[in-house]
């Protein structure tokens, strides 16, 4: 591969990377919490009284389980949720959300949505799924690196 390709995607990965803080700054939370946070409130929602915890949530989100801790520990201290201790189970923690969480969730989401369906509209439907299924490719043969030495 070229080095001035190497160079574009590169380019093109921090810019993304820029579109994302600019979400993250006008939402006041980060895509990753979103999502957490979401999540959460979604189940929560569906079924009341249910309480989560960390393997729960990793498991769903794919999200590896120092990263679920470090989402956690910023949605604790915002307030949005609480973890307890479960009382089934003295080894595992229980999340819920707040009435803030919740609140926070569903307006930072409509803003996520109002966002990207603009630039949905403006990239087009088909643009959208082939930068999808190009980044999903990409993810995917990343993954298989890690049974390469020194990757």
């Amino acid at each position: 591969m070229k080095s001035s390709l190497i160079e574009q995607f590169i380019t093109s990965m921090s810019r993304l990377k820029k579109l994302e803080a600019v979400f993250s700054a006008e939402c006041e939370m980060q895509i990753n919490e979103l999502a957490v946070l979401y999540h959460i409130t979604t189940l929560c929602n569906e079924s009341p009284g249910v309480h989560l915890n960390v393997p729960m949530i990793q498991e769903q989100l794919l999200i590896s389980k120092p990263a679920v801790s470090y989402i956690l520990n910023s949605l604790e201290k915002k307030s949005y949720i609480i973890r307890k201790i479960d009382l089934s189970d003295r080894r595992k923690i229980s999340i819920s959300v707040t009435s803030e969480g919740r609140a926070a969730a569903d307006q930072s989401i409509k803003k996520y949505y109002g966002i990207w369906t603009e630039i949905l509209q403006r990239f087009g439907e088909n643009n959208m799924k082939q930068l999808i299924k190009l980044l999903t490719d990409l993810n995917n043969l990343y993954r298989t690196l890690d049974d390469f030495p020194n990757h």
